[in-house]
């Protein structure tokens, strides 16, 4: 993804942190699937540079994506809980927050443009939002690499 103005690519966590106004949450749990990327959203869609409170971070771990942002209270919460990231969603909870999860999608027909719906775990712990999603791992793994965050 190099080459991409909406993104700035960090080495590390300590650098990523650096471009944020929050300390990023770090799985300790992750199926096993190594870190290959963080990248930090550092510029709005007319590439204007966003202030360092408005950005956000992306893990990306091959299999799954861990996006965490300061949102606010109520923004984080209406992220987590009222946005519908897929169908039927189920209430739980990470590390006592409220939380939704939605399962991965059947396999769809080869014809089929939208493609497989991804697993989804999204939750807020006060002002901060985090979402995991995954096109290939089902929900119940996202769920363990969420609780690994605390």
């Amino acid at each position: 993804m190099r080459g991409n103005p909406y993104f700035e690519t960090a080495a590390t966590w300590n650098e990523a942190e650096a471009l944020l106004t929050f300390r990023p949450l770090r799985p300790r749990h992750t199926e096993g699937f190594e870190l290959q990327s963080l990248r930090v959203h550092v510029r709005d869609h007319k590439r204007r540079e966003l202030p360092a409170g408005e950005r956000s971070l992306e893990a990306h771990y091959g299999a799954f994506v861990l996006s965490q942002a300061r949102k606010g209270r109520e923004e984080a919460r209406r992220l987590a809980l009222d946005v519908q990231y897929g169908s039927a969603p189920r209430a739980t909870r990470i590390a006592g927050h409220e939380a939704r999860v939605y399962e991965l999608g059947p396999e769809p027909a080869p014809q089929d443009p939208d493609g497989r719906s991804p697993a989804v775990v999204a939750w807020h712990d006060g002002e901060l939002f985090f979402l995991i999603a995954s096109g290939e791992l089902p929900s119940d793994a996202l769920v363990r690499i969420a609780e690994s965050l605390y």
